[in-house]
């Protein structure tokens, strides 16, 4: 029951009670929501205050409105889009409003290999910083990310990788480099024992094995990279126009595609 007496507005609470009801699968992922009139009754409150929170929702990308269809869930989990977004996992976990943390498993700057070369662009003598984390999102692991740049086009990057950095905001401040196209390899495979006792998952279970390819504006390779992410905690948007959108979830209870037409 919300509370009418309280300093937090109404339209607030209701946004809380329906992420509190996602997370119990009380709505699943691919789920129509409730009718306005229903959700009035549901949760005691007024058509504004509905319209509100389910407005506030539909920004953060919890729910998506479908013309003549309802409102359906997307969910709470961390959510990236595959087609044209850029951003990296600092910028999606604070879509959905999830604090940041990460565990750096070690950074090393080695000879390139061909394979290295050949992505960067790096003559024969180059260089790469490599650098392999746990990412994690309200302290919850959800990524191992291995990470490869150019240690010719970067110098002196690794005194500013300290902290709970963002490898992404370190390219546009400290460098004035704009991240403009990625290019995406995804597979989906089973964990092994090593990544699951990063991620805190099973050995076998579900996760995405994704590389990533990230050119500036001039079309210039910034980095590339290899994420292993847990298949239960993580979901990917794949839109052309905006105007479809498959939704991955993988999860005890559900797998579940959502379009968006």
């Amino acid at each position: 029951m919300l509370e009418q007496n309280t300093i937090k507005p109404l339209y607030e609470q209701l946004m809380d009670a329906i992420r509190g009801d996602i997370d119990r699968e009380v709505y699943k992922p691919g789920d129509r929501l409730p009718t306005e009139t229903e959700l009035e009754k549901i949760y005691s409150v007024s058509r504004i205050t509905v319209r509100r929170a389910v407005k506030e929702l539909c920004d953060r990308k919890i729910l998506i409105k479908k013309q003549g269809k309802g409102t359906f869930v997307l969910g709470n989990g961390i959510r990236s889009r595959i087609d044209n977004e850029i951003g990296g996992f600092h910028d999606a976990a604070q879509s959905v409003e999830k604090s940041t943390t990460q565990r750096l498993i070690f950074m090393e700057t080695v000879p390139a290999d061909a394979k290295m070369r050949e992505y960067l662009k790096l003559p024969a003598k180059g260089r790469v910083i490599v650098i392999k984390r746990v990412m994690c999102a309200d302290d919850v692991p959800m990524q191992i990310d291995t990470c490869y740049v150019s240690e010719e086009r970067f110098p002196k990057l690794r005194d500013y990788l300290v902290g709970n950095f963002s490898l992404y905001h370190v390219f546009r401040e400290n460098y004035g480099i704009f991240l403009d196209k990625a290019d995406r390899v995804i597979k989906v495979r089973k964990a092994t024992a090593e990544e699951a006792g990063y991620l805190e998952c099973k050995d076998g279970d579900p996760v995405f094995d994704i590389f990533k390819l990230v050119l500036d504006e001039k079309g210039v390779p910034v980095h590339f990279s290899i994420s292993i992410l847990d298949g239960k905690k993580t979901s990917y948007i794949i839109s052309s126009d905006m105007g479809n959108m498959v939704r991955v979830k993988s999860g005890k209870k559900t797998e579940s595609l959502v379009f968006r037409t």
